[in-house]
Parts: C-alpha cells; sequence; structure tokens
C-alpha cells in the first residue's frame, strides 16, 4: 500500500468517514504550535477584496470559519465526505452570510466558470488522481482579478514522524526499499514542486511561511497524533496488531531522553495566486 492510497477516493472516503482522527490532528495544530495557524491563515488575506468564497476540501470548515469571521463573506464548501461538509456546516452556517455546504470532489464541482473571487484550497491537492487537472478545474472557478489561496506543505513535511515511522517499520523487518517506506504522499504537491503545476492564467502575488512546529507534552501526546495519520494507518492496517505502534512508542521515548523534548515539524506555505 504506497502512495496510491492518498489518491484513491475510497480510501480517502473510508479513511475521513469519522471526523475523529482529523480533528484531534487538526486542533494538535492549533494548541501546540507557537500561533493558530486559522487566524494567521485569515490575517494573510485581510489586503484582498472577496465575497464569493469556495472551499475546496473544506475539511473541518476551520479555514472557513476563520475567513468568515474576518470579512463579510458567502462560503461555498465542499468535500468528498459527507461527514466533513456536516462537520463544516455546523462550524459555519450560523455565521453571517449565504452559506452553502457540498458533498462533492474538487473535479466535479458544480459550478459555473467564474463564479467566486476567492478559492482556499488548503493542504488538499496532494490527495487529488490528477493534481494538474484539479488546479485548472480551480482556475476556472475563480474570476479574473480573483485569487486562489492555498496552503501547501514544506518539502517533507512532518519529517520527525515519517523517520519515526520508517526506521520502526526496520526493526519490524520490512525491506529498505519496499512500499511500505514509500514517501510521504504531501511531497505529491509540496513547496518543492508546486509552480510545475500552476495553470498558466494564475500568477503568484505572495507566499508568506507558517512555521507549524508543533510541541508535544509527553510520549502518549505524540504516539496519539502519530496513530492517527493516514501513512500509519495505511500500514497498520496490513500488519493486522500494534506492533508498529508499540516500535513506535519505543522509538519515542528513545528520541525524548537523546533531545530532552518532543518536537514535530509541521511548516506551511500559504499561495496566493491571482487570476489573470
Amino acid at each position: 500500500m504506497g502512495l496510491n492510497t492518498y489518491f484513491d477516493r475510497k480510501h480517502l472516503e473510508a479513511h475521513y468517514a469519522t471526523t475523529e482522527d482529523y480533528r484531534q490532528r487538526s486542533d494538535s495544530w492549533e494548541t501546540l504550535a507557537k500561533n493558530s495557524i486559522s487566524q494567521w491563515y485569515a490575517e494573510q488575506l485581510k489586503d484582498l477584496t472577496f465575497t464569493e468564497v469556495l472551499d475546496a476540501g473544506a475539511g473541518l470548515g476551520r479555514f472557513s470559519d476563520a475567513v468568515a469571521r474576518s470579512k463579510d463573506v458567502n462560503i461555498t464548501a465542499i468535500d468528498i465526505s459527507p461527514e466533513m461538509v456536516q462537520a463544516t456546516r455546523q462550524r459555519v452556517e450560523t455565521l453571517p452570510g449565504n452559506h452553502r455546504f457540498i458533498q462533492s470532489a474538487i473535479e466535479e464541482a458544480p459550478f459555473e466558470p467564474e463564479a467566486f473571487d476567492l478559492i482556499l484550497a488548503n493542504l488538499v491537492l496532494h490527495h487529488v488522481p490528477d493534481i494538474k487537472v484539479a488546479f485548472e478545474k480551480l482556475a476556472t472557478l475563480v474570476q479574473p482579478g480573483g485569487h486562489v489561496a492555498l496552503l501547501t506543505a514544506d518539502f517533507d513535511w512532518m519529517s520527525e514522524l515519517n523517520r519515526l515511522q520508517d526506521h520502526a517499520l526496520l526493526t519490524l523487518g520490512f525491506p529498505f526499499d519496499g512500499p511500505a517506506l514509500t514517501a510521504p504522499g504531501t511531497n505529491s504537491f509540496c513547496e518543492a514542486n508546486i509552480m510545475r503545476f500552476v495553470p498558466a492564467s494564475l500568477m503568484l502575488v505572495k507566499k508568506p511561511w507558517f512555521d507549524g512546529t508543533m510541541v508535544f507534552p509527553d510520549v502518549d501526546a505524540v504516539l496519539n497524533f502519530y496513530t492517527r495519520t493516514l501513512r500509519y494507518k495505511n500500514i497498520a492496517q496490513q500488519i493486522g496488531d500494534d506492533s508498529l505502534k508499540q516500535a513506535a512508542r519505543e522509538l519515542i521515548e528513545k528520541y525524548c531522553l537523546q533531545d530532552g523534548e518532543l518536537k514535530v515539524s509541521s511548516s506551511v506555505y500559504q499561495y496566493v495566486f491571482k487570476k489573470l
């Protein structure tokens, strides 16, 4: 089970069929980092003019909520997961504005061209089967002069957890060159290669960086976060027992003794493009 699981719609729908795992991780990005990422995100957009906002891959609605609280807007939120759509609805529908909540993939988004003056697409395009097709779809939906704002991971996002899992898998006898040790799916669309996918109709206007480094209070907190990740769950499901979790715990304890702290890098860039 390799990178294809990051793009397979049925697999993703199953992974996000309940919101609890993602909610736990998402809350950690807010509470364990130095600053709130959602507030920072909305602050970066304050100088733009927009009313009609599409949140593509809305997840729990964290960024829709932040944007809707910062300006008078109408939010349209889409996600392939009905549970995520409902979570966004619960978070946003009582805020001022005319808001819509629709289950849809980005490529199938049921809107007329140029229907929005701001599109959000945060940490989602590494999940789509064809990044260029999905990115081009977003470009067609934004008005000339409007903007597309997206968060994308730094290269080797959460590298400490990636290294932890690879180390644990090697101790369990997995081959070093096998599919279980595949690079994280976020590398398919990250700071290192994003510009290869940008549609010709979009021009980059800014690229602020957010230090999302999380500082965990104890070993259990790290383990709780790690075992809710897609990368862990893909392999643990194949193994069929808790051996990967136990191996990871032993390594986390070892790292903590060596380094004296429990940090996981989670830095992202906010790319803001203008439609020509």
